[in-house]
């Protein structure tokens, strides 16, 4: 897995409000040495598990009451936590090319679609066009570098270079970019390298994310719960799982023609 090379600054801004007052803002810097890609994002989130608590705790505490789980265990909060966070990172509002998110600008980009926009991508080194440029060699099935489907280590080695990688005339610098399936592939494939159980689900012509994530109950029983995450539409819903079902859940991927892939 490829390394961050250069010193990473994430800034997250946590504040709280009061009637008739403005909002209070409180500022903090974080350093990022060379990490793997993985580690990184391991750290951020503990960086950062305790801000993202208080804005988004209230989701987290109606799971714990419905389901007999402990809301104080630290395996509950890190799990719940963790893929909450990475979705808030990863994920855009709709299937509109430009759509994003509110932390990282990952911007939703339509593909094998004429006209295409990603064939008005630009590189900013060179200001030039991904549809004028050769794919690399692990590419060379493909046209041009905007015909690539970015694959899970593209679409993260991208995001974490030191500057933006992309941009567009209209919509700005952007490190990284995907439609549905590309995003959710690099979504489970960072979980999967933090020891997560996932997978992509691919029907019709959309993709989603599903997980089992262990969770602690009140008598420290332990209970798995299917977590399906969508980084297109920003869903994210945690449902009881029947470890019967397991098989079953482990083979469906979904209709699309392309699932498999």
């Amino acid at each position: 897995m490829k390394k961050i090379n250069s010193l990473l600054i994430i800034v997250i801004f946590s504040f709280s409000v009061s009637c008739g007052q403005e909002a209070d803002f409180h500022v903090q810097n974080y350093e990022y040495e060379p990490l793997a890609i993985p580690d990184f994002f391991l750290a951020l989130i503990d960086n950062h598990l305790e801000g993202f608590y208080h804005l988004e705790n209230s989701y987290y505490h109606l799971i714990c009451q419905g389901n007999d789980l402990d809301p104080a265990e630290s395996q509950n909060l890190k799990n719940y936590f963790t893929i909450s966070i990475l979705h808030d990172l990863f994920t855009t509002q709709t299937a509109a090319n430009y759509s994003r998110g509110e932390i990282f600008y990952i911007p939703y980009l339509w593909h094998w679609v004429n006209p295409n926009p990603r064939h008005r991508v630009y590189f900013v080194e060179n200001d030039r066009l991904l549809s004028n440029t050769n794919p690399p060699p692990e590419f060379g099935n493909y046209q041009t570098y905007a015909d690539i489907d970015r694959t899970p280590y593209l679409f993260l080695s991208d995001l974490v270079l030191e500057k933006p990688k992309y941009y567009t005339e209209r919509g700005g610098s952007f490190s990284s970019f995907g439609w549905c399936s590309e995003r959710e592939m690099a979504f489970i494939a960072l979980t999967t390298l933090m020891n997560f159980e996932g997978k992509i689900v691919a029907s019709g012509n959309h993709s989603w994310s599903e997980l089992l994530i262990p969770m602690i109950k009140n008598d420290r029983s332990q209970e798995k719960f299917r977590v399906i995450v969508d980084n297109t539409f920003n869903t994210l819903q945690w449902r009881p799982f029947d470890q019967n079902d397991l098989t079953a859940w482990n083979n469906d991927i979904g209709s699309s023609n392309l699932a498999s892939w």
